[in-house]
């Protein structure tokens, strides 16, 4: 009987230990934010990209903030603003800066990021970001330069898939034209396009020819 007892008093105690543990399991609370180191892996080459490659190739700073996946801001069909043109056309971060910092101050964003430019067409730049639930997505961009209006961007990368933050995702930079400029080639003239027409994917050449341009990291810290 004293046998029974004791193994019985055992496998109470095995089954209040798995239930505590299963209990913690189910309520630990999932992180509210998350910090992400992004790289930006830029492979603009002259014999990847042969047609008209510029002697000075280089890219501005990247620039960007963590949103909602509601945010239509930097979305393809949808007109730049002041501050995507002249980052796009001039490689100049002032207005944009204000733009993206203006609609997380009125609760449209989260945090505000920028990073170094890079002198010539090959290499990295590294920044981290701040996201949580609420503004889970990431939009990054830099100027291809010199170009008429064109950037690689990622826009609208979310981070938050499933009920959590995941580890890592790669994925490809793209390249966008702003609709701001109509030239043709890195060196050409500026020739502002009146009317303005919608953010674009570029697929044409000199740079839309199916290779990769930048390759993006995103690794939780």
């Amino acid at each position: 009987m004293k046998k029974i007892q004791l193994y019985t008093l055992i496998m109470l105690s095995f089954l209040f230990v798995q239930c505590n543990e299963t209990d913690e399991k189910e309520s630990s609370p999932v992180a509210s934010n998350a910090t992400y180191k992004v790289t930006f892996e830029f492979n603009w080459n002259n014999q990847d990209f042969p047609i008209d490659y510029p002697s000075n190739a280089h890219f501005s700073k990247l620039i960007g903030w963590s949103h909602a996946s509601t945010n239509s801001f930097f979305l393809i069909e949808t007109m730049a603003s002041e501050g995507i043109k002249d980052m796009a056309e001039l490689g100049a971060t002032a207005t944009l800066e204000n733009e993206i910092n203006e609609k997380i101050n009125n609760g449209d964003g989260l945090d505000f990021v920028i990073g170094e430019n890079l002198n010539g067409g090959v290499g990295e730049i590294t920044v981290d970001i701040l996201v949580n639930k609420e503004n889970s997505s990431v939009t990054l961009a830099t100027m291809i330069a010199p170009s008429p209006d064109w950037y690689v961007g990622v826009v609208h990368i979310n981070l938050f898939e499933n009920g959590e933050f995941i580890d890592e995702k790669i994925v490809d930079g793209l390249i966008y034209d702003a609709g701001t400029d109509s030239g043709t080639s890195f060196a050409s003239n500026n020739a502002e396009t009146n009317p303005k027409q919608p953010i674009s994917l570029i697929t044409n050449l000199p740079l839309g020819n199916g290779i990769t341009i930048a390759t993006v990291k995103f690794s939780k810290q």
